[in-house]
């Protein structure tokens, strides 16, 4: 949300096939930097709004900045491809995450789920192209617990939305839906959840402050968190056992985390330079 983080682990969970048991803890290899997008966007690129979400999809990686701009990289190639204002989205795109279900079979990517996180907190559910967008549904959540703003993050593979959020300072909660499909739209194009829909929930009373990013594949959620002034951490929350199974204080880098996603045997993580949009730098580590 407003400056660079270089994230550096000292202990993660060791995943089989990255959904399966913890089988404990170790120590990764050095974080990776990948690159400065700035280095790969041509000059007359205009970039505007800080960096906020951050997903992934075969070879293209898309950067999402507050007020509604995309940029759009391939990273085999590491060469900017474009940049634009997202239709109908203007918010401030604090997560964004791939689901599995396209738009249609002609869509070029699978339907990309965006978090509004203000006005109604609402996730833009978004057929995307390297080129423009546009939101094809919008999901809310008009239940209960929740204090402020919350994020959507999805699990993908196992059909599940979460609602992530709480009070700064305060707890968290993530809950757990089945993913909506575009079938289940009412005929304003919207899906409305209710305390009726949760299937579980996951409160975490202490140890998050700042919500940033999120990301969950089976059991876990990969949540960063913090910024200046605040302390920083990575956090890795046990669905199951309901509690941070990983919590690593990373305030000495005095930087702040954005974006996660989960791509491979590798955790991506984008950061952003205060003030300078364009500057959206991106890590990666590696799940053993």
């Amino acid at each position: 949300m407003k400056r660079i983080l270089l994230l550096t682990f000292t202990a993660f969970v060791c995943f089989s096939a990255l959904a399966g048991t913890p089988r404990g803890f170790f120590t990764p290899r050095a974080p990776q930097k990948i690159c400065d997008f700035a280095d790969w966007t041509p000059a007359e690129a205009e970039i505007v709004g800080s960096t906020q979400g951050f997903a992934m999809h075969g070879r293209y990686a898309f950067v999402m900045h507050d007020k509604g701009m995309c940029c759009v990289f391939d990273m085999k190639k590491k060469a900017y491809v474009n940049s634009f204002k997202m239709e109908g989205n203007a918010s401030h795109c604090n997560n964004a995450c791939f689901g599995v279900e396209k738009a249609s079979p002609d869509s070029q990517f699978p339907l990309l789920y965006i978090s509004e996180c203000g006005g109604t907190s609402c996730c833009y559910v978004t057929d995307i192209t390297t080129s423009g967008s546009r939101i094809v549904q919008k999901i809310r959540y008009v239940g209960t617990d929740y204090r402020g703003t919350i994020d959507w993050c999805l699990d993908a593979r196992g059909g599940f939305i979460y609602t992530y959020g709480g009070l700064n300072g305060n707890y968290k909660l993530l809950k757990k839906f089945r993913l909506p499909k575009l079938s289940d739209s009412d005929a304003k194009g919207e899906v409305m959840l209710t305390d009726d829909d949760v299937l579980d929930v996951t409160r975490i009373d202490e140890g998050i402050n700042i919500w940033q990013g999120s990301y969950v594949i089976g059991r876990y959620a990969y949540l960063p968190d913090g910024y200046e002034p605040y302390d920083c951490f990575v956090h890795i929350v046990d669905l199951q056992e309901k509690k941070i199974a990983v919590s690593r204080n990373i305030t000495d880098l005095a930087l702040e985390p954005e974006g996660i996603d989960i791509h491979g045997k590798w955790v991506y993580v984008v950061f952003n330079t205060s003030r300078q949009p364009r500057h959206s730098v991106l890590y990666r580590f590696r799940i053993k």
